[in-house]
């Protein structure tokens, strides 16, 4: 990760590669006002039972003890990441706690109105995704902790592999549904709670009845958000075009994704589910070097969105 500097911090991504014929950047700007986490943590840390071996040998018996270790809240760990990650790039500069509260909520916030995404605090598919596109990573470990958590708790049978896809946002549905909580699959600071919370009472076996839930056969994904449509699609296609991206994907709510934008500005972006026809305009795309891409524009009728996602093909 790159570390944050003193006062104001730029993340600026660069466009490269593919014939781009030029550059452009991504850039992130943190604010120099410092903040304390002031919420005690309250994570529970998972014990492993200890276990005594006894051995006669010749009459001796010798008992072989071993010795208990404390494994971290997978949950907890999830949150540290995501303060951790917010430290680098500046936005926040409290403790390293795993604990999900209000100046951790703030630091996001804070995040997201420099990213030009919706500013509600919660870190959902959209955000992580800008996040590891500030970061220029193609994965977050934040990401890969949650995917853990949702596993053990048999929610999630999909690869852990750090990227937030339709997959991972099914999963969180689910827990939501089942922990009576709103179910937007967003990672909020009560979603995160019942997360944490949840771990150490996990099964000891998920007996192969953990749900698939649509997993992420290419790695790829686009998260698009907008008053209109706030979704998180698994790219079945994926490919830079010159300056521009082209992809094809699909939803676990059942939204079809197009996006033809080869050449950069200029192209257009399609929706389509049984209640849901929208087509739209993309004015703005920029792509990093590892295939991240951030991309801006408005929908026929009014009406702005923004994407963000990864296209490593």
């Amino acid at each position: 990760m790159a570390a944050a500097a003193a006062g104001l911090a730029t993340i600026s991504l660069v466009a490269a590669g593919c014939s781009f014929g030029g550059t452009e950047t991504v850039t992130v700007t943190a604010p120099t006002t410092p903040t304390t986490e002031t919420t005690a943590a309250t994570a529970t840390a998972a014990t492993a039972t200890a276990t005594s071996a006894t051995t006669t040998s010749a009459g001796t018996t010798t008992a072989a003890t071993t010795t208990a270790t404390r494994a971290e809240n997978p949950a907890v760990k999830a949150n540290k990441e995501v303060q951790q990650d917010l430290t680098d790039l500046g936005f926040y500069s409290g403790p390293i706690n795993g604990v999900y509260g209000p100046v951790t909520t703030a630091a996001v916030r804070r995040f997201q109105a420099r990213a030009g995404l919706p500013v509600d605090g919660i870190a959902g598919p959209q955000t992580m995704a800008a996040i590891n596109l500030a970061l220029g990573n193609d994965s977050t470990d934040a990401v890969d902790l949650l995917q853990t958590t949702l596993k053990g708790l048999c929610y999630y049978g999909g690869k852990v592999d750090g990227i937030f896809g339709a997959g991972t946002e099914g999963a969180l549905i689910a827990f939501q549904r089942a922990e009576g909580l709103r179910a937007d699959g967003r990672y909020g600071p009560a979603t995160a709670s019942a997360l944490a919370a949840a771990w150490p009472g996990r099964p000891a076996s998920c007996s192969g009845t953990t749900p698939d839930n649509g997993g992420n056969a290419t790695g790829d994904t686009m998260t698009i958000g907008s008053a209109r449509l706030s979704r998180t699609f698994d790219l079945s296609s994926c490919e830079v075009v010159g300056r521009g991206i082209e992809a094809t994907g699909s939803s676990l709510a059942g939204y079809e994704l197009g996006f033809d934008s080869p050449n950069g500005p200029g192209g257009t972006i399609a929706v389509d589910s049984s209640n849901v026809t929208l087509n739209g305009t993309v004015r703005t795309i920029t792509i990093s070097v590892n295939g991240q891409f951030r991309a801006a524009g408005t929908w026929q009728g009014g009406g702005s969105w923004t994407a963000v996602g990864t296209c490593s093909d």
